[in-house]
């Protein structure tokens, strides 16, 4: 188990606790806009800052899937809660399934929006891997991991000109967790196993125009996994946005009751 306990940035209202676990390159005020419409009087919302960014600690670790849902544990563990439903964005996703298989009793149910799920390494040269789904993706997060001072640049002008990203934080500081979660968390397969074996409830939010997952792979899981898998469509991008907020605090209000309903 990790030594490190996450900082728990928001612990608001009673009922079943509902655990927001955020993006690559984010912190938790990323889900700014889902905090908005949530039923306190129904749910314990927590929210932390993920190992190696916001307020979290930083350590020299390599960042991997287990390091990251450990800490997590670690910090469920200290706050003397389990059973509870866990909403993961993005990277946030991986962890949520790496939790959940690693730390059953921890999690009831899963809410993933925009999950990256890949199954496995691209294949063939440079031109036909970059023609599968895979390959592409991989490809610009190596173009990613070599360029720190492009990222660290795009990420300050998201936070202060593009109002629908919040907690935005690629910084000199946060770097090396950026660079290594992208490898190690998210350039992996196996959360895609880890989706195909879930035994809890499990609904993936994807939005129809969020190019930075591959929707096919989310089918596969379901296709593999009927018995607990859900996908839901919705009509906006990868980022949790103002209108994005409403419709995502409404599925997890879902979660947060007996099951899911249509």
């Amino acid at each position: 188990m990790s030594k490190h306990v996450l900082p728990v940035k928001i612990d608001r209202g009673t009922g079943t606790p509902v655990l927001l676990l955020h993006g690559l390159g984010n912190n938790h005020c990323s889900w700014e806009f889902v905090l908005e419409h949530l039923d306190y009087s129904r749910q314990r919302v927590i929210a932390v800052d993920l190992l190696g960014f916001g307020d979290a600690p930083k350590p020299d670790v390599q960042y991997t899937l287990e390091d990251h849902s450990d800490a997590i544990a670690a910090t469920l563990e200290s706050l003397g809660l389990k059973d509870i439903v866990v909403a993961g964005h993005s990277m946030g996703c991986n962890i949520a399934l790496d939790l959940v298989t690693r730390h059953p009793e921890l999690v009831s149910k899963l809410v993933l929006f925009g999950a990256p799920l890949y199954r496995r390494a691209p294949r063939g040269g440079k031109i036909r891997s970059l023609l599968r789904s895979e390959g592409l993706y991989f490809s610009l997060f190596e173009l990613v991991q070599r360029s720190p001072e492009a990222i660290q640049a795009g990420g300050q002008l998201a936070e202060e000109y593009v109002p629908f990203v919040k907690g935005m934080e690629i910084t000199e500081e946060t770097w090396p967790a950026y660079r290594k979660s992208l490898e190690n968390t998210i350039m992996q397969f196996d959360s895609y196993r880890q989706a195909c074996s879930l035994d809890i409830p499990a609904v993936f939010v994807n939005g129809i125009f969020d190019f930075f997952i591959i929707r096919g792979n989310t089918n596969r899981v379901q296709l593999k996994n009927r018995k607990h898998v859900r996908i839901k469509r919705t009509r906006g991008p990868h980022e949790l946005t103002p209108a994005q907020g409403k419709v995502a605090a409404r599925i997890i209000g879902k979660a947060s009751r007996k099951a899911f309903n249509s």
